[in-house]
């Protein structure tokens, strides 16, 4: 069971609210050329999301939910003992990952091609990992499933005590709202049509929702993490066949149906509550 101490509606609202002033403020930024400045001057080593996340972070997660909302690390889902059993199996899984995008390049050319994207920018694919990991993954699986999906299903208790209606609203409501943070972004680079709509429904609140049955099931936010760094950053070493993200996330749902037998790995001491240590 995941345990979280519960919030007021005011902390997440105010969480809600300076996410999305952030946003408008780096697309200002962006449009103003300083993202991009930041981006060449260091080789696309600090990716555009790296910059994005940082000051979502910094002001969302560091300055609403720890210093104003008095959270400690565990309430949404930083749990330390938790970390190396899912940087094992997110490991193993990019693996299996290039291990099946080789065979299956191979077995249709005959041959397994190296991604060529390593030969021409490098630096730009390692930069999109690390914006990924330390920025886009974390803030979003932080905010909107350890804290936002959590929070909202202990607020549904209160309307019902149907525990599955309870995560099933819980789940729905946090996930509009992760939609919500990315309709800024989309419109400014697409526009307001069908389309954008459509990806943002099928695409973004799908994903969500994934994402957020994957925590529900494993209770362990690093593994969620991590699967959706990859699934944005794959950085395959062979050339893709047919998509290494969707083959790591069939591989997250597997080990989700299994999780449980993983849990007892994750066993250690207990988390020392202190905001200034990562729990």
């Amino acid at each position: 069971m995941i345990e979280s101490r519960e919030s007021d509606y005011k902390t997440m609202a105010l969480f809600l609210t300076i996410s999305l002033v952030i946003v408008f403020v780096y697309l200002v930024l962006f449009q103003v050329g300083i993202v991009q400045s930041i981006e060449l001057a260091s080789g696309g080593l600090i990716h555009p999301t790296l910059i994005l996340n940082a000051l979502l972070l910094a002001s969302a997660v560091l300055g609403v939910l720890v210093y104003y909302g008095k959270l400690q690390w565990t309430d949404f889902g930083l749990i330390r003992r938790k970390l190396p059993v899912a940087v094992v199996v997110c490991a193993i899984s990019w693996a299996l990952v290039q291990i099946v995008e080789g065979l299956i390049g191979f077995i249709g050319t005959g041959v397994i091609e190296i991604e060529v994207g390593w030969n021409t920018e490098a630096l730009g694919l390692i930069g999109l990992l690390i914006g990924m990991l330390f920025g886009t993954a974390l803030y979003e699986e932080v905010g909107y499933r350890g804290f936002l999906l959590i929070q909202f299903k202990m607020k549904m208790s209160q309307l019902t005590t149907t525990r599955y209606l309870q995560v099933a609203l819980g789940l729905l409501i946090s996930q509009m709202f992760f939609t919500l943070i990315h309709i800024p972004w989309k419109v400014m680079n697409q526009g307001l049509t069908v389309t954008v709509f459509f990806d943002l429904v099928f695409s973004v609140f799908l994903n969500g929702l994934i994402y957020g049955l994957l925590y529900l099931r494993t209770e362990n936010l690093f593994f969620v993490m991590i699967v959706h760094a990859l699934g944005n950053a794959p950085t395959s070493l062979v050339s893709p066949s047919i998509g290494p993200s969707s083959i790591l996330l069939l591989l997250a749902i597997i080990w989700a149906a299994v999780w449980p037998q993983l849990r007892r790995l994750e066993k250690g001491k207990p988390e020392v509550e202190d905001p200034s240590v990562l729990a």
